[in-house]
Parts: structure tokens; C-alpha cells; sequence
């Protein structure tokens, strides 16, 4: 399947490995890694995960709550005054920039930040203009120049898509938990997530900002949509970038990022209680949905009644990175699938990933 996905064009290439009872039972690299420079896929490749960072961040925050640092009911103003008094908005006119609101009915919590119902966009102009047109103004753009603290303290002051707590909106919420970890921890967030997260799972080479001698292995960028497969371009401020994204910024092997997945699915490893998996893995959003599954703390979770909008296997819980790459734990039969390709998709290249894993548990099903 996925050497005909890349055969028709649909993605430039694909690593996929298969896990079972923390044993590596397949891994395998299929196509490129640079379709320009005919450079092919390796394991050993670095990918930018973008909101696979998500999981990592939710795990620092649960950390932090373990250890008695912070409590999930807090709320963010309580370690970020810039989000006191939040409001909602009422109205907004893109072309003069009148924007009416309303205070919110209750506080944001970190617990709403964890199940993205805090009501903060992502405001990417191209998906809703006036968010986007808000967020722009407000000075909440992309440059990896800008230091997370920075872009936090213009997001606080903006006003809500929604009440917290009634919607689920994906968007920036990740990102403000990674500054809240700064602010708790002391340091800035590459340095929490290090010594907290990524030495005692032996991710050696997982970074929020990828050092130059890494570079050379990081995977090419494309997009697709109707059309053919077309590079994307480079961060032009690569070598400036300050930016510690807590909601996108990681750079990880698929065999580091496995380790990860292989923590959760034993119930927390070295950096996290069983207790604590469990309030990340299972479903906190009540009847509300996140693109057709539930949502426990940054990770989605299928169920019988929300399996997807291509419904993976049920009682499993991961999420995915926006240049398709995506992680699946299924406790029940001890396995995780993993398959990091390095192309954006309006599907999120979901209904692959979802065949992958679906005919994965067939073709082991003696084993499962």
C-alpha cells in the first residue's frame, strides 16, 4: 500500500514501523527523502513532527502536576497574567478591524489548554479570516525568531474563538503550556524537555531547535493537494531561530519518537505514572469531538461511537504531525504502529495511515 501510494504520486515516501510487546517487529523505509536530489528514506532520518510535539508537551505538563508544581484546574492566568480576564469574541469587521466582545464566562485552565476547549485559534488566515486577520494584527505570526514568551504575551490579550470549556479548537493551547512549563520549571523549554523527557527515553536525537550538524539529516518538506507533489519552501530564519513551539517544534527519528509511544503504551516508562497515562489516554472531552475521535490531553482516542473520520482501531489513542506523520498505540494488544512521511495533505494522510495499521493487524493477527 505504501509503495503504490508513492507510486501514484500521493506522497514522496514513507517510513513505517510496527511494535509489538516492545519489540520492534517491522521497520522499513519506502521512497525519498529529497525527490530533487533523488535522496532516499532512511530510518535514521530526522522529521519535523510538528504537532506531535503535542503529546510531549501534555507529558511535561502531567509531570509538573505529579510533582505537585501546578494542578490542572489552575487557571493560566495564574502563571501567565496576560491571560486574566479573558473575552470572547462578539463581532469582528476585517475590513476596519472593529472587533466587539464579551467577557468569558469562567477562566482558561490548563486543563482546557490539554483538551484544546480554551478557545484559542491557531489563526492561520487561510482556514478562517477573522481569527487569522485578529492574530495578524495582534502580532501572532510565524517567525521562529520571535521568543515563545514574546508570542504568548501577544496571544493572552487576544480575544477568544469561544467560552472555554464549550468547543474543541485546535490551535495554540499546546503552545501555551509549553511556556507555562518555562515559567514553573525556570528554564526554557528545550531544557525542561531534555533532562525530563528525552534522556531517560534515550531520544538522542530529538530538538526543538535542530542543531547544525543535524540539518543534513533532516527529511525535505512537499505539499499536495488536487496537483502534484511540490517542495515546500525552507524557514528562511533557520539559522536565527529562537522559537521553542510546545505545539510544533519537534525534530525526531521515527525509532526516538517510538520510544515515546512505547512509554505511553507501558503505562509511562520513566517520565510519567500509570495514573497519569491513563488521564491522558482516555476521553476528557465528554460528548465533543476532534476530527471524528475523542480527545484525552493532547492525543486523540477512538472509540466505538467516534472511531475517526477513518476510523482506526478502537480503544487506541496518538495523534499526528500536519506533513503526515502519525503514531497509533493499541494497549489491549500491547502494539504501536508508527508511519512518518514528510508531505502535507489536506487528509492528513490519515486514510493511509489508517489502511497501514488496519491491514497490520491482520497480517499479525496471530500475534494480536
Amino acid at each position: 500500500m505504501i509503495r503504490q501510494a508513492i507510486a501514484r504520486g500521493d506522497i514522496p515516501g514513507a517510513i513505517l514501523r510496527v511494535q509489538i510487546r516492545g519489540r520492534v517487529r517491522y521497520e522499513q523505509a519506502f521512497g525519498q527523502k529529497d525527490i530533487e536530489r533523488d535522496v532516499e528514506l532512511t530510518p535514521d532520518d530526522v522529521f519535523p513532527v510538528a504537532s506531535l510535539t503535542k503529546p510531549v508537551v501534555a507529558v511535561a505538563i502531567l509531570q509538573l502536576c505529579e510533582r505537585g508544581a501546578l494542578r490542572l484546574g489552575d487557571p493560566v492566568s495564574a502563571y501567565l497574567p496576560e491571560f486574566d480576564r479573558p473575552r470572547v469574541l462578539v463581532k469582528y469587521d476585517v475590513d476596519t478591524g472593529e472587533m466587539r466582545t464579551r467577557p468569558a464566562r469562567r477562566s482558561v485552565t490548563l486543563r482546557d489548554l490539554l483538551t484544546h476547549t480554551a478557545g484559542i485559534h491557531h489563526g492561520y488566515v487561510e482556514i478562517d479570516p477573522v481569527m487569522g486577520a485578529i492574530y495578524k494584527n495582534g502580532g501572532v505570526v510565524y517567525d521562529s525568531r520571535v521568543l515563545l514568551a514574546e508570542k504568548i504575551r501577544r496571544l493572552g490579550v487576544l480575544p477568544l474563538a469561544h467560552d472555554p470549556g464549550t468547543r474543541w479548537t485546535y490551535g495554540l493551547s499546546s503552545d501555551v503550556l509549553g511556556r507555562v512549563v518555562e515559567v514553573v520549571a525556570g528554564v526554557p523549554l528545550d531544557r525542561y524537555l531534555s533532562p525530563a523527557i528525552f534522556e531517560p527515553l534515550q531520544m538522542r536525537r530529538t530538538y526543538l531547535l535542530v542543531p547544525p550538524e543535524e540539518r543534513a539529516s533532516v527529511v525535505s518538506r512537499y505539499s499536495k493537494d488536487t496537483g502534484t507533489i511540490r517542495p515546500m519552501p525552507p524557514d528562511p530564519f533557520e539559522a536565527e531561530a529562537r522559537y521553542l513551539s510546545g505545539g510544533g517544534g519537534l525534530h525526531t527519528t521515527i525509532g526516538d519518537y517510538a520510544r515515546f509511544g512505547q512509554a505511553l503504551l507501558d503505562g509511562g516508562g520513566r517520565v510519567l505514572t500509570r495514573p497519569g497515562v491513563e488521564a491522558m489516554t482516555r476521553n476528557q472531552l465528554g460528548p465533543l469531538t476532534a476530527f471524528g475521535f475523542r480527545w484525552g490531553y493532547s492525543v486523540a482516542v477512538s472509540t466505538p461511537e467516534a472511531p475517526g473520520r477513518t476510523a482506526l482501531p478502537t480503544g487506541g489513542f496518538g495523534w499526528y504531525g500536519i506533513f503526515g506523520t502519525w503514531f497509533w498505540a493499541i494497549p489491549r494488544r500491547q502494539a504501536l504502529v508508527l508511519l512518518f512521511t514528510n508531505v502535507l495533505r489536506e487528509d492528513m494522510t490519515l486514510p493511509l495511515f489508517a489502511r497501514v495499521v488496519n491491514e497490520t493487524m491482520r497480517g499479525l493477527g496471530r500475534d494480536w
